[in-house]
């Protein structure tokens, strides 16, 4: 479809949340990534642990926008190009309630950096590609 415009690259959602559908574990299962047979609940993260997270990788530069109904972060590189950016979907205003969040553009490895650094906060996350490329579990 030629001109249709693209709201996200990837969406990101726990792999607990995947595996309650079992559509969707078949899904995961075609492209042959190994699921466990049990996961913990996982959970999204709240803008201040995102903020804090983020904050806390040497490697990357933040930049906010924050509004009533918005929340993102850019994060660049700080020695070369690459940058993603990240933003919490259905911000609430609130900085304490956890939100799912997307990635609406960047390189792909400063997105797998900050997906890994929630995940060792928040319990395994599957990054979802908007083309339907293989999704990848990120722990």
């Amino acid at each position: 479809m030629t001109g249709m415009i693209h709201a996200y690259q990837y969406k990101v959602v726990t792999l607990f949340d995947c595996m309650q559908n079992p559509a969707t574990t078949s899904w995961l299962e075609q492209f042959g990534l190994a699921l466990p047979d049990h996961v913990p609940p996982g959970r999204y993260p709240t803008p201040l642990e995102i903020r804090g997270i983020m904050e806390g990788l040497a490697s990357l530069r933040t930049a906010y926008l924050v509004g009533k109904s918005t929340w993102q972060v850019t994060l660049r590189h700080r020695k070369d190009v690459s940058w993603a950016v990240l933003a919490v979907e259905g911000f609430s205003g609130n900085n304490e309630e956890p939100h799912p969040f997307i990635f609406t553009g960047g390189w792909d490895e400063v997105i797998l950096q900050a997906t890994a650094a929630l995940a060792k906060h928040c319990g395994p996350l599957v990054l979802l590609h908007e083309s339907g490329a293989r999704p990848q579990i990120v722990r």
